[in-house]
């Protein structure tokens, strides 16, 4: 399947089939996701101190001048590697909120001290704020590079989501404003 030229194609109203893959293998999840920030050492620290990333590798800095790619760092933030590069960060996603990398967190207790250790490094962020349709309670933020990030909790269901993040002053997406960061 190619694309070239495209326009963007509302979808049909009436029911279709599912596809069926024509894969002759199973992926497993992603591998790794990348995109670029301005200032590899600021970015290093804010995922670190922030995020609590671990460094898992610096390419061509700090160091290292081998790699045959450009100055990069992978860091891991629970089983997964975000790849950093140097470069222009690509303007934040328009709305709503299409292009954004959502990390995941056990449970509310969790979300709860992801929140406040978001106020305490000064991060802006939305939340908590409940999905409509399935059990999630997410964050918002940005990085100081304007890259969407998401902090997830997944629950039974969307009364109970609802529950949650109404009852810690957040709201439901597409029912009220959200609230303001921070």
């Amino acid at each position: 399947m190619t694309t070239a030229l495209s326009h963007i194609m509302p979808p049909p109203q009436d029911a279709i089939p599912l596809p069926q893959s024509k894969a002759p293998l199973t992926l497993t999840g992603w591998d790794h996701i990348a995109f670029s920030v301005p200032d590899l050492v600021a970015a290093e620290r804010w995922y670190v101190e922030v995020l609590g990333a671990e460094v898992v590798g610096r390419y061509n800095w700090g160091g290292d001048t081998s790699h045959p790619v450009g100055p990069h760092e992978d860091i891991r933030i629970g089983a997964h590697i975000v790849s950093l590069f140097l470069g222009e960060p690509l303007e934040a996603a328009p709305p709503p909120r299409l292009f954004h990398y959502a990390f995941n967190c056990r449970t509310l207790e969790e979300s709860d001290a992801w929140r406040a250790h978001l106020e305490r490094q000064g991060v802006p962020y939305q939340g908590p704020m409940a999905h409509p349709g399935f059990g999630a309670v997410s964050l918002y933020f940005t990085d100081p590079w304007g890259t969407r990030l998401e902090i997830a909790t997944w629950l039974s269901d969307f009364a109970t989501a609802q529950a949650a993040a109404v009852q810690r002053g957040g709201a439901v997406w597409g029912q009220t404003e959200r609230p303001s960061p921070g």
